[in-house]
């Protein structure tokens, strides 16, 4: 079991989320209103001169809510909206530029529209572009320019800013020299705790592994237990798996071989691919098939 384990905390160690787009704005979620009825709302309120209701109704092309799914609609209203200053909206047309979204794939124009959005204050804007830089996807990699970003939009609680931030550290932390190492690993730290404050579970995760390895922290099996529980209630499956090992082994936990296959099932069941193999290297089998 100890060679699993090893297996399964390196793979905990890695994380990356992908640039984020914005939700659909007040009402979307309502269960009473249809998503046809919405987007007519939407569409008549937008015709009006609601900015937001614009961006709302990309939104639902964007998904096919209630309209049929149309890229390019979509994208014209989100560039519709951010004519007008709707900032959520320019992030969105960034986005689409940099995915080719209903538009020409254009990462250059994309960079520079984050770059506008983020300075007037947007911060999820800053996010994705902090990461566009950081993965050098059709730009040149500026990995300090990233950290820059990546830590603003932390500050403006952005989501999974401050994991995005954290991971960046850590990474530069693992190729650096021994003295320029140390203030990575801490800054990595002190992201991951915010981040784990402001409930994103795998910051608490990622914390967890750091104790499980000694990056940035001393080496405790127990507080990295404590950390790991904290990410798997919030529904993190890296987090669910990694403790499910160890409550197997018992290690820095109390040993509860059960409640161990639980927590793997629950990781396997969210398509954790670690998980399913180390239950059935107990025998247990796996939950589903991701």
């Amino acid at each position: 079991m100890k060679r699993t384990l090893a297996v399964v905390v390196v793979v905990a160690a890695c994380s990356s989320k992908k640039p984020a787009r914005e939700d659909a704005g007040a009402g979307s979620g309502s269960a009473v209103v249809k998503p046809a009825e919405l987007a007519a709302s939407y569409d008549h309120k937008c015709v009006a001169g609601d900015l937001e209701a614009c961006r709302s109704l990309a939104i639902l092309y964007t998904e096919g809510l209630g309209v049929p799914k149309d890229p390019k609609r979509a994208t014209a209203l989100f560039g519709q909206a951010c004519n007008g200053g709707n900032l959520a909206a320019c992030n969105q047309v960034a986005l689409a530029l940099s995915e080719g979204f209903g538009v020409d794939k254009d990462p250059a124009k994309a960079v520079e529209l984050y770059g506008r959005t983020c300075e007037a204050g947007h911060m999820l804007a800053c996010r994705n572009l902090g990461l566009m830089l950081r993965d050098g996807r059709g730009v040149t990699a500026d990995l300090d320019r990233a950290a820059v970003l990546l830590d603003k939009a932390c500050t403006g609680k952005a989501p999974f800013a401050c994991t995005n931030a954290g991971d960046l550290a850590a990474s530069r932390a693992k190729t650096a020299a021994s003295a320029a190492a140390e203030p990575l690993w801490k800054a990595s730290i002190a992201h991951y705790q915010r981040g784990c404050e402001d409930e994103d579970p795998s910051a608490c995760r990622q914390l967890g592994v750091a104790y499980l390895e000694g990056n940035g922290l001393p080496k405790s099996t127990s507080a990295a237990g404590l950390w790991l529980d904290r990410g798997c209630r919030g529904d993190d499956p890296v987090a669910c798996r990694v403790l499910g090992a160890m409550r197997v082994q018992g290690l820095g936990v109390e040993r509860d071989v059960e409640l161990g296959k639980q927590l793997l099932k629950r990781a396997c069941e969210r398509k954790d691919r670690e998980a399913c193999g180390v239950l059935e290297s107990l025998g247990a089998g796996s939950a589903a098939t991701p």
